[in-house]
């Protein structure tokens, strides 16, 4: 393997100046001797050649990797050994040598092949940062004996161009880039998709309904009232805002719990970040008496929940808002919310306020109030090292006792109640913004209590700026292959798998050795850069990885790295690119990359996972997505990846 820079010239480089200078004139294979007597001189082949890679219909050889194998044969009619002697030289647009081009950091620029047999063909390997890729060159090649004498003159020209399937040109790294703040997610309404895994059904049990849609609960009075309470999510459609346009709608009663959510202009759906939650649902209150129609009273409930990721404190705060009493019913008043928190033997509800502000409402008053309430997760087992951590989804049920007015009749309270587990099973059957709370070990040494709402992804971001090799080899990956490993606009997040290297996916996909035997030590970053790296995409800590057998959950397993698309980082004149390696072309069917890198860039991009990893919470098999902070701006993407890349965090 060679290691070098891409410059003409300097270095004690003797620059041929005359393509046809006799090659005795330089000589870079051995001192020219006198003639011996049974002697005769070497000849070089008429076909050079040039690879890997083919010939195309105007003879130029397209060589598909940054390290080009020349060939010729040569042949002596004494029958003694050869080598041959390689020189190459850019071409013009009809392919006559312009300049020569150093290939080694011998004195004349040269490579010189070992001796062979006569007949037998002679090569060398001109390794990854000599040459420039999508620039035309040709080389000629002259014999020398060993008997001392040298070919009198050099073989035909064979014109050959570097063309990769692979070319990204990387941006310089910028050391003092800071690191992205890994805890800053943001709120979205999309939840994680099905589990890639084949999951039981859920049984059938008493609360058995759809996510996303609740029970209606009615009760009626001993003189016929009847009152049915109904909670849906809102959608932005289900329920008529009463505000005027260009009017500023109403505050709430109470500054929002969480950062994400204002009651006073609710959005539809649910919106979560992994510990935070805002949900808007439509709740009505249906009033008949002897099952003729008296009115319906209706409000949105925007639902702010926080979670605590280092203890098992739940805090809630209920918002009543925009209420719509019809002219119907005189007067329409709420009970303190109910909550129940499930399973009851490690959930309880510690405290539920009253209402801030007058829950009562008449028709035209659309006023706004809000009760703050608050649960505990707590383990059923004791002290902090325990050795069975349980992990735990619960199920969280506010009802709302809704009591509307009916003139001289006497009313039931009924509830219209919401909840995050839409069916009886906490496992099975939970909509999308259940919790889940644990006492595992995450990193720690020791077991720490947690909650979140584990049907949140979180995004692993890189720093691009500072790493572009491995920021821009995940962006390949990511972005070519069909099954777009951590891709959030594919919707194909990465599954954490802890303990990662004790499968051994690593050794699959990256074997000792693999990257000093394939890369180019040009791409190394700065004095404190020792040596390059396998890096493996997607990563060998997720079911991902192509090193994970399926036995074990793995999604997209391998028998070898082999099968993988395969690239390396080299510097070409000040710039580093990523390139496809050894004549591997991809065919993009691969499921997996592996690319030898810088290995600062490789350790550093990752060297934010293990606080991420702790402050999301990630458990076993739970999705996230990885976030290359890479922009691309392409010529070509088929079968060919031509890209320029930036980083967005440069």
């Amino acid at each position: 393997m060679a290691t070098a820079t891409a410059a003409d010239g300097g270095g004690g480089f003797d620059r041929n100046l005359n393509p046809n200078a006799a090659p005795s004139s330089r000589p870079a294979a051995g001192p020219a001797l006198n003639a011996v007597a049974a002697a005769s001189r070497p000849v070089s082949g008429k076909s050079p050649s040039a690879g890997p890679g083919t010939k195309d219909a105007s003879g130029v050889w397209q060589i598909t990797t940054p390290r080009a194998k020349l060939s010729n044969t040569v042949t002596n009619a004494d029958g003694s050994t050869a080598d041959l002697t390689f020189e190459v030289w850019t071409a013009d647009s009809s392919g006559n040598a312009k300049t020569q081009v150093k290939i080694s950091d011998a004195q004349y620029g040269v490579m010189v092949s070992g001796f062979v047999q006569s007949g037998s063909a002679a090569s060398v390997t001109v390794g990854a940062g000599w040459l420039k890729p999508n620039v035309d060159y040709v080389f000629h090649t002259s014999a020398y004996a060993k008997s001392g004498l040298y070919e009198t003159s050099w073989s035909p020209w064979a014109r050959f161009r570097v063309t990769m399937p692979v070319d990204l040109t990387l941006p310089n790294p910028n050391a003092s880039a800071p690191n992205p703040d890994q805890s800053a997610q943001a709120y979205t309404n999309t939840m994680a998709p099905s589990s890639p895994w084949t999951t039981t059904a859920a049984p059938s049990r008493e609360r058995s309904i759809a996510p996303g849609t609740f029970k209606t609960h009615c009760t009626t009075s001993s003189d016929g009232v009847k009152v049915c309470g109904k909670a849906e999510p809102y959608d932005g459609r289900n329920f008529t805002l009463h505000r005027r346009v260009g009017v500023q709608p109403k505050a709430a009663a109470q500054s929002s719990l969480v950062s994400g959510c204002d009651p006073a202009n609710p959005q539809k759906g649910l919106w979560t970040t992994r510990f935070e939650e805002c949900s808007t649902f439509t709740m009505s209150w249906e009033a008949s008496l002897n099952d003729v129609p008296v009115g319906t009273v209706k409000a949105l409930v925007v639902n702010e929940r926080q979670l605590d990721p280092k203890s098992g404190n739940i805090t809630e705060r209920i918002n009543v808002t925009d209420v719509d009493v019809p002219t119907t019913i005189p007067a329409f008043t709420l009970d303190a919310p109910k909550i129940d928190c499930e399973p009851s033997g490690n959930c309880g509800v510690q405290n539920v306020s009253g209402w801030t502000g007058a829950a009562a409402w008449v028709p035209g008053d659309h006023h706004s109030v809000s009760a703050d309430a608050s649960y505990l997760w707590a383990p059923d087992m004791t002290g902090p090292g325990t050795t069975s951590p349980q992990v735990m989804k619960l199920g969280v049920a506010v009802a709302l006792q809704g009591n509307p007015q009916i003139p001289g009749q006497t009313v039931q309270s009924s509830p219209a109640v919401f909840m995050d587990v839409a069916g009886g099973d906490l496992e099975n059957g939970g909509a999308p913004d259940q919790i889940r709370c644990d006492n595992t070990k995450i990193i720690n040494t020791v077991p720490t209590t947690g909650c979140v709402f584990h049907n949140y992804v979180s995004t692993y971001t890189f720093n691009a700026a500072k790493y572009p090799q491995a920021s821009s080899h995940a962006w390949l990956i990511q972005h070519k292959l069909a099954n777009h490993p951590g891709s959030k606009a594919d919707s194909k997040p990465l599954y954490f798998l802890p303990d990662g290297d004790i499968s051994g996916n690593r050794t699959v996909i990256c074997p000792t050795g693999w990257a000093a035997a394939n890369g180019d030590t040009s791409a190394l970053n700065g004095t404190t850069d020792k040596a390059l790296n396998c890096d493996e995409f997607a990563f060998n800590a997720t079911y991902n990885s192509g090193g994970m057998p399926s036995l074990a959950g793995g999604l997209n397993p391998v028998s070898s790295g082999d099968a993988c698309v395969q690239t390396l980082a080299s510097k070409q004149g000040s710039t580093v690119h990523l390139f496809n390696i050894d004549g591997h072309t991809p065919v993009w069917k691969e499921v997996c990359g592996r690319s030898a890198i810088s290995g600062n860039d490789n350790s550093g991009s990752m060297a934010g996972f293990g606080a991420f990893n702790a402050n999301q919470r990630l458990l076993d098999r739970d999705p996230y997505w990885l976030n290359t902070n890479m922009n691309a701006a392409c010529s070509a993407d088929s079968t060919t990846v031509k890209c320029t890349m930036t980083a967005k965090n440069q």
